[in-house]
């Protein structure tokens, strides 16, 4: 190599090594990881009744597993906003999961709403016994949650008419107990000292709406969103965790507005990898990603992925592969 080349690689390596001195002073100091108050002690990891480990995350700076007890202990109504599968419904379920009853309760009691709930799901109904054919009062999850004295998770609550919401509002106003005009022959049913109503709703789903006399109920919001560090220790592939993390960023900077993948979907894709490879599980995610939103999306995971097609059927195996 002759000695105009030497220099001039060496001075390319003085050239780079000058950049990054540069970059590495104008890079702002990386903020100090939070620190856990000691106001509540935390729970630690929970494993959830479908047998699920779940780990415990910061709110503020205090352990979520911690803050929704002591939230009970007030009742201090939560509601958690944020996309499906970021862990609101795991959160409240492990909370409370250290309560469990064998036969009787995990700990919490949970409906989900559509537009079509009503008064009588959360209450009950009388049901005929298709046997003797006489009608039996089948109680719903707000009379088990207080008969029970457990909290209530209201899942999807966005979705639910508001007038079929009025059922709780007394309750979560401090009204001690609750009748049941529809069943006269049940006496009022006190609220006991763990009472209280959990809310989670992806508030971005079309039809979903949350009306002032709802969220004014509610004691504490809270945005559950997806930890990628998280993801990272449970075996994520690190490059599905780049393409999500760019998706947000870009997100937050409002050049896009279509679907991100979250740790439900990002955990269903590690498991898919590991059984079948990776690139069924890029087709599998690609095929779940909304139709309108798929072609950006496939554009994004095309840097780190390759060029993919959605996952579908192919022509018949012959009969003598099979």
């Amino acid at each position: 190599m002759s000695t105009f080349t030497n220099r001039m690689k060496q001075s390319g390596l003085t050239a780079l090594k000058e950049d990054e001195r540069r970059r590495t002073q104008q890079r702002p100091p990386a903020s100090p990881p939070p620190t856990l108050s000691t106001a509540l002690p935390p729970i630690g990891p929970q494993i959830r009744p479908n047998g699920q480990l779940y780990h415990p995350r910061m709110l503020g700076n205090l352990e979520d597993l911690a803050f929704l007890r002591d939230a009970r202990s007030h009742r201090e109504h939560v509601l958690l906003v944020g996309p499906p599968g970021t862990g609101k419904t795991a959160l409240s379920e492990a909370a409370f999961v250290r309560d469990t009853v064998p036969g009787l309760h995990t700990g919490l009691e949970t409906i989900v709403g559509t537009a079509d709930t009503d008064p009588a799901d959360f209450l009950g109904t009388f049901v005929q016994d298709p046997a003797t054919g006489v009608f039996e009062w089948v109680s719903g999850p707000l009379i088990r949650s207080i008969e029970n004295d457990i909290p209530l998770l209201v899942d999807e609550i966005a979705l639910i008419d508001p007038r079929a919401l009025t059922v709780l509002y007394g309750l979560m106003d401090g009204r001690s107990e609750l009748r049941v005009p529809m069943n006269p022959k049940l006496p009022p049913l006190k609220l006991g000292p763990n009472w209280f109503v959990i809310g989670a709703c992806n508030p971005d789903l079309p039809g979903a709406h949350l009306s002032d006399a709802l969220l004014s109920r509610f004691h504490h919001h809270a945005e559950v969103t997806t930890d990628w560090d998280l993801a990272a220790d449970l075996g994520v592939p690190a490059d599905l965790i780049t393409v999500a993390k760019n998706l947000e960023s870009r997100r937050l900077n409002e050049t896009y507005e279509g679907w991100t993948p979250q740790l439900r979907d990002a955990l269903a894709f590690s498991e898919t990898t590991r059984r079948f490879g990776l690139e069924l599980a890029v087709a599998s995610l690609l095929r779940k990603c909304p139709a309108q939103d798929r072609s950006e999306f496939a554009e994004a995971m095309k840097d780190r992925f390759g060029q993919i097609p959605p996952l579908s059927l192919g022509s018949r195996i012959p009969a003598g592969r099979r």
